[in-house]
């Protein structure tokens, strides 16, 4: 293999697939990156088994060939080299050098023979759509998504497909994140369900493109993305019935600003107990009030605030942290808060939707003290 390709153009596309290097594995190959050099291109592939990332750029061939390089001490040499042409081959030995005008580099590779291959993907259809849109939908539910693996379901994002309508939800069993899409084209007949790692929609929103087309099949899914790939295990599980929880008659409702709000959380959640983080939000007609009390500690902490408030008197306890996480993905000026009633989830929303788009976060409320 031997080519010659600018230091940029080849540290671009080290940073494209690097972070899914595993930074410990049982199978030392995985700590490699894969290199193929043919027509042209030069592609870049890596993988931890769960989530696999492939990439190309544009190289000046002189001959093909492939291996795999370490990564860690291949991408720290490129990231430190500066923007100048280099020259990169390797031998039957896969002997891997770096030639520039700075120096000549050599380290050890390996043969690509024992490299994991891409997933088959057996599409059951393929969902087309604006990747910027996608990447908002990420960031605004991944926030919500379990770190327990002993509920593996809630440490993924619930992908769900209808004719009209494509859903992303997470919840870790406290909150809960909905973001509904209704500009999208599909290939896809029947209403679908898949769960999808955090880490590989992480991944997915890193690429910032025009258009990003979602290839599902039965284990794997698929993200293409111009000229980069992404691909992803499934997560076998069920998801549970997340509609049940959203109430669906909340008649009380707060309309604030929402970052005097989210700073008066802030506040005064620092002398909320340091284990619940519990803190009370006291609403009427005439005003808002939030509270935290630290009663180990002696501690107390209070603000009213303007605010619309239609509804009964209401008194309810919430993890400021919790709230303070959605108010924190809240866009708009103002924040529209809906209750039932102190033992009902709560629902946080913008005060005005993005076109062909709908935003809805819950939270669980905690019982206060007396």
């Amino acid at each position: 293999m031997k080519f010659s390709v600018s230091q940029a153009d080849l540290s671009k596309g080290l940073s494209r697939v690097i972070s899914v290097v595993p930074a410990k594995t049982t199978l030392p190959v995985l700590g490699n990156i894969m290199f193929k050099a043919q027509d042209g291109f030069l592609h870049l592939t890596a993988t931890d088994l769960d989530v696999s990332i492939t990439t190309k750029i544009q190289v000046d061939i002189k001959q093909p060939g492939s291996l795999t390089v370490p990564s860690k001490q291949f991408s720290e040499l490129i990231k430190n080299l500066p923007n100048i042409p280099l020259e990169i081959s390797s031998d039957p030995q896969f002997k891997l050098s770096v030639k520039c005008d700075k120096g000549d580099y050599r380290m050890s590779g390996e043969s690509d023979d024992d490299y994991p291959a891409l997933p088959m993907i057996d599409e059951k259809g393929s969902l087309k759509m604006d990747a910027k849109v996608l990447s908002r939908m990420i960031g605004k539910t991944t926030f919500a998504v379990s770190s327990d693996q002993l509920r593996p379901a809630l440490t993924g994002v619930l992908f769900q497909i209808f004719d009209k309508e494509f859903r992303l939800v997470a919840t870790d069993g406290h909150r809960l994140a909905k973001m509904v899409c209704s500009k999208f084209e599909s290939t896809i007949k029947e209403k679908t369900n898949v769960i999808v790692p955090t880490k590989a929609l992480t991944e997915v929103a890193k690429d910032i493109i025009d258009v990003v087309n979602i290839n599902i099949g039965q284990n794997h899914i698929r993200f293409d993305m111009g000229d980069t790939q992404l691909y992803s295990r499934i997560l076998d599980e069920t998801y549970p019935d997340y509609e049940r929880v959203i109430p669906a008659n909340n008649d009380k409702k707060l309309t604030a600003d929402t970052h005097m709000v989210a700073d008066a959380f802030k506040r005064v959640s620092i002398f909320a107990n340091p284990i619940t983080h519990q803190i009370r939000l006291a609403m009427s007609k005439k005003s808002i009030a939030i509270s935290a009390e630290d009663i180990d500690g002696g501690n107390t902490g209070m603000e009213k605030l303007q605010a619309e408030y239609e509804g009964e008197d209401l008194q309810i306890g919430y993890n400021s942290q919790l709230v303070l996480a959605a108010l924190n993905n809240v866009d708009t000026q103002e924040v529209v808060i809906q209750f039932k009633n102190s033992t009902s989830a709560g629902i946080i929303m913008p005060s005005s939707q993005v076109e062909n788009e709908n935003q809805m976060m819950l939270v669980m409320p905690v019982r206060l003290n007396d």
